[in-house]
């Protein structure tokens, strides 16, 4: 592999693998909502090494952008080899208070955007051999009262995973969706959570880095956690 696009990129795992991913000598096609952050993210990694890079901050529900991303990083960097999923969004919610654009707002995040950025990797992709991983969530397994929402989101994810596998196989494109448990990142916000008993952004990196070097294995759903939570 080559090229990867990489979606949610100024977001902590997004910037731990991309700063992996430029170590390792890929070409990177990189975008997030921040324009502000993802600029300092594309000035570090094109501090880290020398090569490709092309960054678009954009609503990845915006299709027009989506397209006009995914075209751009194809022109000047080759066929795009993966596409890794990171982009997504998790909110408390209750009840009493939970309303319909809080729905739509979680799908569109977890579900609509990666819809979308699959859509657009696919048409710019290498001929054979292409991969998705999309970042999904043990979530999908376990409900968490706390967050209904986004454990239907993310279960939404898995599906429609396993459905975008059995019609872009015949392109030779893979997809994988990976679920990891509870990880260290800024994600949390300042939600009241025992980190100490979490994976590392690394754990998830280590995972992401197996499936792209296993170009022949379709990995179809990936479940892991920290030890620390089992038992």
């Amino acid at each position: 592999m080559n090229v990867i696009a990489v979606t949610g990129a100024t977001g902590g795992m997004g910037q731990a693998l991309c700063e992996a991913l430029t170590k390792a000598g890929f070409a990177l096609a990189i975008c997030g909502r921040d324009n502000e952050k993802l600029k300092v993210q594309e000035a570090y990694l094109r501090m880290l090494g020398k090569s490709p890079l092309v960054s678009a901050a954009f609503d990845l529900c915006d299709e027009a952008a989506a397209d006009s991303f995914f075209s751009e990083a194809e022109e000047k960097l080759g066929k795009i080899d993966a596409l890794v999923h990171l982009a997504g969004l998790s909110i408390p919610t209750q009840m009493d208070t939970v309303t319909g654009q809080d729905f739509d707002r979680m799908m569109d995040a977890n579900v609509k955007s990666a819809l979308i950025a699959a859509k657009y990797y696919a048409k710019y992709a290498v001929a054979e051999g292409g991969l998705i991983v999309n970042l999904g969530s043990m979530a999908a397994r376990r409900a968490n009262g706390s967050a209904p929402l986004y454990c239907a989101a993310k279960a939404a994810l898995n599906m429609m995973s396993a459905g975008m596998q059995m019609q872009l196989a015949e392109k030779g494109i893979r997809v994988t969706t990976l679920n990891p448990g509870g990880t260290d990142t800024p994600f949390w916000g300042d939600r009241k959570v025992d980190r100490s008993r979490m994976l590392s952004p690394q754990d998830v990196i280590d995972v992401i880095l197996f499936v792209l070097e296993h170009p022949r294995i379709v990995f179809h759903s990936v479940d892991f956690e920290s030890t620390a939570t089992i038992g």
